[in-house]
């Protein structure tokens, strides 16, 4: 691979086949968005954010603001304040001010500002939290030109998608398995690629990377374990989703298992304490987002709506028996990986090994009678 590829057509099939099961990115053309209200109610006819058409849909929401000027660990210094004070400040300049992880969605605004695509409606990880949680990882951006998220990686190593209303972006895309080129001998990654300490990061200039630009109306597909870093190049609003489904359950896992023994070696002077491995699942999900029971109760409550036919609102590709099967083999493969952890025994009162056994027995019936 020497570059991304951008496609203006495909199908549901092409789509898993040639970038989930790959997990490959793609920059999908305008053609995929040009029905989304917001293309028009959010920008103006000249292409820029309609700052009065915002304000007035959704006068009352609270946004997180990031000040692009002020590294926050990782990250970058946050504040919240209400979306119409985010755009009276966007509009007159200054700080480079970046509106981040709004969860416009859950606005008591009834504006639908956007239609899932097909090839991305296989979304277990939207559909858990929103069923379970009443919660979502569905969210806006909005900045001007130079507001930037720093390097990382997606939470849970789930997928994202990021599609632009207005403006465009500057991504660079950091492929799987480059980890020790851009941390440090602390285990810190590098928060800039475009301005770092080449002494701390000496190889850092190995890094296999592609720069890509997203314009307006296209949508950039992340896979999971791709690292990035994205720049606005101009006045821009884009919808971003992370998700997650079968073709990335493993690597979730395979993430969360990583992130324990972080998490086990941090903590390796008070191995003896009375109930260890319960307090290393407290920290597991405080850092983590998720312990060993919640991504069973993800994985169960997505496993149950195969096992009873609850699919809905997915395009019909992946309601197939054929791709039912799939999914179904692929949570009990995961799962036969989690009850083999010798953790599992030891947290929750030991009851945990019994669910796992009863969900695949119930995956096994289901398989059996296909």
């Amino acid at each position: 691979m020497d570059h991304i590829e951008r496609r203006d057509a495909l199908t549901v099939k092409e789509f898993v086949e040639c970038y989930l099961e790959a997990n490959t990115p793609v920059v999908l053309g305008p053609e995929f968005t040009r029905h989304w209200a917001a293309l028009s109610d959010w920008v103006t006819s000249s292409g820029t954010p309609n700052f009065a058409r915002l304000s007035a849909l959704y006068p009352d929401d609270l946004v997180e603001v990031a000040d692009c000027d002020t590294a926050y660990f990782s990250d970058h210094q946050r504040t919240t304040m209400r979306l119409s004070e985010f755009l009276e400040k966007w509009q007159k300049g200054g700080h480079r001010l970046y509106c981040k992880d709004w969860h416009f969605t859950r606005s008591p605004s009834e504006f639908q500002a956007f239609l899932l695509l097909p090839h991305l409606s296989d979304d277990w990880l939207n559909t858990y939290y929103e069923g379970v949680k009443d919660d979502d990882y569905k969210f806006a951006y909005m900045g001007g030109e130079g507001t930037w998220t720093a390097f990382h990686e997606d939470v849970f190593r789930s997928y994202s998608w990021s599609a632009n209303i207005c403006g465009s972006k500057q991504w660079i895309l950091v492929p799987p398995e480059q980890n020790d080129l851009f941390t440090d001998v602390n285990g810190h990654w590098v928060h800039n690629l475009l301005d770092y300490d080449q002494k701390r990061f000496p190889r850092l200039h190995e890094l296999k990377k592609f720069d890509v630009v997203q314009g307006p109306g296209e949508t950039m597909f992340v896979p999971a374990g791709w690292w990035h870093q994205v720049r606005n190049l101009e006045d821009t609003i884009s919808i971003n989703h992370n998700w997650a489904n079968e073709f990335n359950l493993q690597a979730m896992y395979e993430r969360l298992r990583h992130d324990l023994e972080d998490v086990r070696r941090a903590l390796s002077d008070v191995t003896a304490m009375d109930g260890f491995e319960d307090h290393v699942q407290v920290v597991l999900k405080a850092n983590s987002g998720m312990d060993f029971d919640g991504f069973f109760a993800f994985v169960e409550y997505t496993a149950k709506r195969y096992l009873t036919g609850s699919l809905s609102a997915v395009d019909s590709y992946f309601t197939e028996p054929e791709s039912v099967r799939r999914a179904l083999n692929r949570i009990d493969n995961v799962l036969m990986q989690l009850g083999n952890e010798p953790t599992v025994m030891l947290i929750s009162g030991g009851l945990l090994p019994e669910k796992i056994s009863g969900l695949r027995v119930a995956i096994k019936n289901s398989l059996e009678v296909e």
